[in-house]
């Protein structure tokens, strides 16, 4: 929403807040509502601890400013603050003092990219996971059966595959252990090895129109 905001030439702020998530017609609007009023102070904050840690230019404006991942997104601090608030556990604003307090333990297990700002590094932390290999199944677009393409082709070079491996073994055991056959009747095994010859050339003949369509089309 934000970014088509920001296409349009119009402030992301004004278009988030006037949209149909906060509009009353939504029934969830009061806690959007008030989950966007965390948010806000706590990008408030946010900007002005930046501001402190890094400075402004010249003309006053901060060197370091939220990314728009940050300025515009509802982070799990903000989901977790305000279900406390909501139970009476806490009472504290995201980004005052305190609010460190109410992150998950499992936050300190989070390792981000090889940042050399700490604080960068934090902002754009995520967590390490390992997935043993057993739990691991493939899926893949490339398979026959979640592709028409790939369908067809594993089908017709597989069945061509099989013919060039019978017309190899028809014709091998010609060359190898037809020499009985010979001697007995030598005309009869010129003609067998003349339909294996041309049973392979056929073979051949089909792939030289396989190919092109498969592999160059």
């Amino acid at each position: 929403m934000a970014q088509k905001a920001e296409e349009a030439n119009k402030k992301p702020l004004d278009v988030i807040e006037g949209s149909w998530i906060f509009s009353d017609g939504n029934k969830h609007a009061g806690i959007y509502r008030k989950l966007w009023k965390l948010h806000k102070k706590r990008i408030a904050h946010l900007e002005q601890e930046l501001k402190e840690k890094y400075g402004t230019d010249e003309e006053g404006n901060a060197k370091r400013v939220p990314t728009e991942t940050e300025r515009y997104r509802m982070g799990w601090q903000d989901l977790v603050h305000y279900a406390r608030v909501e139970n009476g556990e806490q009472q504290v604003v995201p980004g005052e003092a305190g609010f460190d307090d109410l992150r998950p333990k499992f936050y300190d297990g989070f390792a981000g990219p090889s940042h050399k700002d700490e604080e960068i590094q934090k902002l754009h932390a995520f967590p390490e996971l390992e997935i043993p290999h057993e739990k691991v199944s493939m899926q893949s677009m490339f398979t026959p059966k979640w592709n028409t393409y790939y369908a067809i082709y594993f089908t017709i070079t597989g069945l061509h595959g099989l013919h060039v491996v019978g017309g190899a073994i028809v014709l091998g055991y010609y060359l190898f252990f037809s020499k009985g056959l010979y001697r007995r009747n030598p005309e009869w095994l010129a003609n067998r090895v003349e339909v294996g010859g041309l049973f392979w050339h056929f073979v051949d003949l089909v792939w030289i129109f396989l190919f092109p369509i498969l592999y160059l089309m």
